[in-house]
């Protein structure tokens, strides 16, 4: 009964709350980005607010002055205004150490779907002051603080917990200081336009079962087959390290590849259309664990999807080419991808 008399009273306060979220994340909104490049902390962009710290000064010197008046004792008197005036000195620091720092998203490496992404903040600090206690908040992991000093690039983390394929957006971050004296905190939203790539999660069906369209070689080939030891290249990204020449490698210093001349290995293609999954979902899970499996093995593998095919090779580059469409399938916004 008490409920529903209290309820009617309580509605116009939900109804203030909602309006006042509703019109401060327009402000935020038309604020604080995206943005694709660094971006300068002007003063628009830094907000300024007591802690709670802050609040107990406040309302200790309002009691000083309230005392000091009431008995006018002129000692009173100087502590109040000294201690207000120590507050806006204070205040000014805090805001002028977030002030001017150029910010720019650094994105976060690829992750598979149920891993955390880990995003990385650029700071730069081009002033002639070092900036003390900048500190990223994370809800995940312990909150992150750096000092930045005159003419330096600094890196701040972040956590975020991933749970599908595709690309993540880690939306608005805050970054914040109490520095020097913790009175006041002083913050910024900004959203820096990254994204992560999300891997779909491999399967934990055996690939044994699964069936895989393979294609056997004729003829001599250079540069991949698996009998005739050929000479060396010099290594090109994506090579696969086990045909890394390690003793080259402790007599010069670089990186050679082994070429090979011989039978064209057996290729393997990674076939959509050879699974009978009927999820979309599942398949792609299922032919991610296909490509780990081919990758870990050294063979040589392509990938067939609709509208796409990804000639077999091995190698890092090949591995994150074909990981990379299975996470992009049917997926229209892909211009934040590399």
């Amino acid at each position: 009964m008490a409920n529903r008399l209290i309820a009617p009273l309580l509605y116009p306060v939900v109804l203030l709350r909602r309006e006042w979220h509703r019109l401060l994340d327009r402000f935020l909104a038309n604020r604080s980005g995206p943005f694709s490049e660094s971006i300068r902390l002007h003063s628009s962009l830094v907000y300024i607010l007591p802690t709670r710290a802050g609040m107990i000064f406040t309302i200790l010197l309002l009691v000083l002055l309230i005392g000091s008046i009431n008995y006018t004792i002129s000692l009173g008197f100087m502590l109040t205004f000294l201690l207000a005036g120590l507050g806006n000195v204070a205040m000014l620091m805090t805001w002028r150490n977030m002030a001017g720092l150029k910010l720019k998203g650094m994105g976060a490496k690829p992750v598979f779907a149920g891993e955390v992404a880990k995003f990385a903040i650029q700071l730069e600090n081009d002033t002639n002051d070092r900036r003390y206690a900048i500190t990223l908040p994370n809800d995940s992991m312990p909150d992150e603080t750096v000092d930045i000093p005159s003419g330096e690039l600094v890196l701040l983390h972040f956590n975020c917990h991933t749970k599908s394929r595709g690309l993540l957006n880690p939306g608005r971050i805050r970054i914040e200081t109490e520095f020097p004296v913790g009175l006041f905190v002083a913050w910024t939203w900004v959203d820096l336009d990254m994204r992560a790539l999300i891997y779909p999660a491999p399967s934990g069906k055996k690939n044994t079962t699964v069936p895989v369209s393979c294609q056997s070689g004729e003829g001599l080939a250079e540069g991949s087959g698996l009998e005739d030891f050929a000479g060396l290249n010099k290594y090109q990204a994506g090579d696969p390290w086990q045909r890394i020449s390690w003793k080259m490698v402790a007599r010069t210093d670089e990186l050679f590849s082994k070429k090979f001349t011989g039978g064209q290995p057996e290729l393997e293609w990674i076939d959509w259309f050879v699974l009978d999954e009927a999820s979309v979902e599942r398949r792609l899970s299922i032919m991610s664990a296909m490509i780990l499996d081919a990758q870990k093995a050294g063979r040589l593998y392509g990938l067939r999807m609709p509208n796409i095919e990804i000639k077999p090779d091995n190698g890092a580059q090949h591995r994150h080419e074909c990981l990379k469409a299975l996470a992009l399938y049917n997926i229209e916004d892909t211009s934040h991808v590399h």
